[in-house]
């Protein structure tokens, strides 16, 4: 239904010092740059006036895990979570619900990718912490970027075909294998991901009661938290996957709000879809916030048709669909005709179900005219009334107006 995770999206307030970090130090390649386009910037809905520029990162090249920086004029003051060295405000914790850091490969030893990053002023939360998660061995550590946005560096001892690139990394550093989210409610999760999106689950455990301290050191949640990981892929494809931790009775406030394009940090999760349309049916029929239904972008290269929905942790999720040169677009206003044919089986779908119904109310109050015959009905047979009823003189307007006549009938 939808690819892995293509791009990354960090709102950064300087363009030059956040290359200095992903371009410069850990060496991913510029893709390309330029203004972000003014039909992008109204999808997102990003003020008026509001002027921004971008610039799309890889690991030699790769197609998935791209990082994606936007510096927006004026800077703006939200930050979509304010990690442990964010400049004096107050921190949000570790099991605050929404999304939480960016990973990328290194190689081993990870204490020379450690030394390289700290010698350009950014500070790790721990020293290198080994931990284990079903068979999967890992060893990782924390740090703040740009504007504070957690990023975490792992080196892979352990790692499935699913989950790392053979060979990874390509570079000093990888492109974006996974991201991961504070997830609040994981029913809810693996609903959204699995469900309706279509993702393959490549991880759901929780931590083994050895190795919960470790991993509560690299969480910075405190020591006897139980973590349960639930991670999402598209196989074969290694990279671009989504990592949802649950902190059961300990999980933090809800980030409401917070992730979204305009902000600084983690503001938005592109995947690709082979159609948004039929997506955008589906998740609308299941009661998921549309934030931006399927859109035409024209300025942005190649047009594409893209949509912006809201997750079930906050989480920002941005759907593109390659149009090539083909000027047919369907309306959002088209698409939401066909929304009952999704059969609801969630209590979320109701509301839509409902909704969907309004629309043909206005039918029904074309029985009320033949009301005055009545008095006829007991002249006839009531299985038999539905056909004959076609017989009388009164002018029956339509199909459904003959069969409403007939029921009135057999109330009679």
């Amino acid at each position: 239904m939808v690819s892995a995770m293509r791009l990354a999206t960090l709102g950064v307030s300087s363009m030059k010092q956040a290359l200095g970090l992903f371009r410069d130090v850990m060496e991913l390649k510029v893709e390309s740059e330029g203004p972000v386009p003014q039909s992008l910037l109204d999808a997102w809905h990003i003020p008026k006036g509001t002027k921004a520029i971008q610039a799309e990162l890889s690991c030699k090249g790769y197609p998935i895990g791209r990082l994606r920086l936007v510096q927006y004029t004026p800077t703006p003051s939200q930050r979509v979570r304010i990690d442990h060295s964010a400049h004096g405000k107050e921190a949000d914790t570790g099991t605050d619900v929404g999304i939480k850091a960016i990973d990328f490969y290194v190689a081993d030893p990870i204490t020379d990718a450690v030394a390289k990053i700290e010698k350009h002023g950014y500070t790790f939360r721990s020293p290198p912490v080994y931990h284990q998660i079903a068979d999967s061995i890992s060893e990782e550590c924390l740090f703040s970027g740009p504007d504070g946005v957690p990023v975490l560096i792992m080196v892979g001892h352990r790692h499935a075909a699913t989950s790392m690139r053979k060979g990874a990394p390509h570079g000093p550093f990888s492109e974006v294998p996974t991201i991961s989210i504070v997830a609040g409610d994981i029913e809810a999760t693996r609903e959204f991901y699995s469900e309706l999106l279509g993702l393959d689950t490549i991880t759901d455990a929780e931590t083994p009661e050895q190795y919960r301290n470790l991993v509560n050191d690299l969480t910075g949640t405190p020591q006897g938290t139980r973590i349960h990981f639930l991670m999402f892929g598209k196989k074969p494809e290694a990279s671009g996957k989504i990592l949802c931790v649950h902190f059961f009775d300990k999980t933090g406030k809800v980030l409401k709000d917070r992730m979204k394009p305009g902000h600084l940090g983690f503001s938005l999760l592109t995947h690709d879809s082979d159609d948004v349309v039929d997506l955008y049916e589906r998740l609308q029929a299941f009661g998921v916030e549309i934030v931006t239904p399927p859109t035409r972008i024209d300025d942005d290269g190649a047009p594409y048709l893209m949509m912006m929905v809201k997750g079930p942790n906050e989480e920002m999720l941005e759907f593109t669909q390659s149009l090539g040169e083909s000027p047919q677009v369907p309306q959002p206003v088209q698409v939401k005709k066909t929304a009952p044919k999704v059969k609801a089986k969630k209590a979320k779908a109701k509301p839509a179900v409902k909704k969907a119904e309004k629309k043909v109310a206005p039918k029904k109050p074309a029985s009320k005219k033949p009301a005055s015959k009545k008095k006829a009905a007991p002249k006839k047979a009531p299985k038999k009334a539905p056909k004959k009823t076609k017989k009388k003189p009164a002018p029956p307007k339509k199909k459904s107006e003959s069969k409403k006549v007939a029921k009135k009938k057999k109330k009679a």
